[in-house]
Order: C-alpha cells, then sequence, then structure tokens
C-alpha cells in the first residue's frame, strides 16, 4: 500500500471498510523510541543549558565587579582632585588687602587626624567636632541624642566640608552662623 493511499484512508475512513482498514494498520511500522537512547539526548541538552547559564552568569558578574571597580576609581579620583584643590587654595598666600582669618591653635602630632564616630549620638559628636574648630554649639532640636551615626572625621577638612558631608545624612541639618554651629 502505498503512502497516498494511507493518508487516504486516514482523511475519509468512512469510505473503507474495516478489512482494509486493519490491513492497512498491520502494514504500518510504528516504530517505539529507545528510551534510553532519549533519557541521554535529554541530559546532554540539559547539561549544555547548565553550561551556558554558567557562562552567563559569569559574563555578568565579570561586567558587576568590572563596574564596582570603575565606580570605586572615579570616586577616588574625584576625592583626590577634591583634595588637591584644597591643598592649592590653602598654599595661597592672603593678599595685602585681606585680613588674615584666625587660625585654630595649632595641632599637635598627638591628637589623632583622623576620627572614627561608631554609632554615637549627633548631639556628641557635634560638639567634639565644634570644639576642634573653636565653634558653640546651638542645639536646636531635642531629638539629636536620639540619632546615631557612623562617620570618619578628617581634622584636616574644612568645617564647611564636614558640615556638607554630614548634612547627607537623613534627619540631619547643620548650619553655621557667626561662631556657632547650629543643630536644626
Amino acid at each position: 500500500m502505498t503512502r497516498e493511499e494511507r493518508l487516504k484512508m486516514l482523511l475519509h475512513p468512512e469510505q473503507y471498510t474495516d478489512e482494509q482498514i486493519d490491513r492497512m494498520l498491520d502494514d504500518t511500522d510504528i516504530s517505539t523510541p529507545d528510551a534510553l537512547e532519549q533519557w541521554q539526548h535529554f541530559e546532554a541538552g540539559r547539561h549544555r543549558s547548565r553550561r551556558t547559564l554558567a557562562r552567563w552568569a559569569a559574563i555578568v558578574i565579570g561586567v558587576l565587579m568590572l563596574s564596582g571597580i570603575s565606580y570605586a576609581a572615579i570616586h577616588i579620583l574625584n576625592n583626590s582632585k577634591a583634595d588637591k584643590e584644597t591643598a592649592a587654595q590653602t598654599v595661597e598666600a592672603p593678599s595685602q588687602e585681606q585680613q588674615p582669618e584666625a587660625k585654630p591653635e595649632e595641632r599637635t602630632d598627638t591628637i589623632p587626624q583622623t576620627r572614627f564616630f561608631e554609632n554615637v549620638p549627633l548631639d556628641e559628636m557635634v560638639s567634639e567636632i565644634a570644639r576642634y574648630y573653636h565653634k558653640e554649639v546651638d542645639n536646636r532640636n531635642a531629638e539629636t541624642h536620639k540619632l546615631r551615626l557612623y562617620y570618619k572625621w578628617e581634622r584636616k577638612d574644612a568645617l564647611e566640608s564636614v558640615i556638607d558631608d554630614l548634612n547627607h545624612f537623613d534627619h540631619v541639618n547643620l548650619a553655621i552662623e557667626d561662631d556657632k554651629l547650629i543643630v536644626k
């Protein structure tokens, strides 16, 4: 029986007798797939997809690492430029017309130049910083004792720079007016 005849029988079984259809089905070779072969084919595909997933994961991790390194490098460069600009501004001699500002008393080498505040109430931190820069503290916010911060204070930084850094924290609002450090 040809392929075309079989196809006609399948499409229009009403035109054929049951004996003709049975004969056609007996002549048809239906192959059953080998389960082991199919399983091995499935496993090979799964291992390939795992390797592909691992490669993509490695690519994503690599991109994230490079992004982090780039961000850190840019941050370091910006900080070093700001430090150089600050140093250049402090090196300039005041002109004859300008009155030099009163300098804070000389600091000795016994005072560490970096102070780490770890979980310290804001009012204590501001008091210490104000003492160092010879300013009075005007605390207009009674909640400052409840607010605790982690902060790295570089004593070489200008007071304005320190205040800008601290004002980046939530619920912190500091300002300088006259000889006072105001906590709002």
